[in-house]
């Protein structure tokens, strides 16, 4: 059965992240100044999005249906939003630094490189 994603889940998911490495060390905002949806997108698992000056973080509810997935996804998308607080300049959303950073993370977490 999935878990019932809610944003306060994700926020919390998002928290716990933040006090692990390499996270602990990006300087990222806190989760107050992150918005946190939930859609049921059936083409996307998740994606960030910088909007009117507010980060945001959406999970699909169609694909996210179980906690390790939930804290795997989470950390893929604040891959996105430190590259966009840190101006890293992106060509495409999964460019060559973007790959840094994941195969860093999934290394450290034990995250499944293939499917992160």
């Amino acid at each position: 059965m999935p878990i019932p994603l809610t944003a306060e889940m994700l926020a919390h998911a998002y928290d716990y992240l933040a006090c692990q490495p390499p996270f602990s060390k990006w300087n990222l905002p806190p989760s107050e100044d992150v918005k946190f949806s939930i859609s049921k997108n059936k083409y996307r698992f998740a994606h960030y999005q910088m909007s009117g000056g507010e980060h945001h973080i959406v999970l699909s509810s169609r694909f996210v249906g179980r906690h390790e997935l939930l804290i795997a996804t989470v950390a893929h998308e604040i891959i996105h939003l430190h590259m966009e607080a840190s101006c890293i300049s992106q060509k495409n959303p999964h460019d060559s630094a973007w790959h840094k950073y994941a195969d860093r993370i999934c290394k450290i977490h034990e995250f499944d490189r293939l499917i992160f």
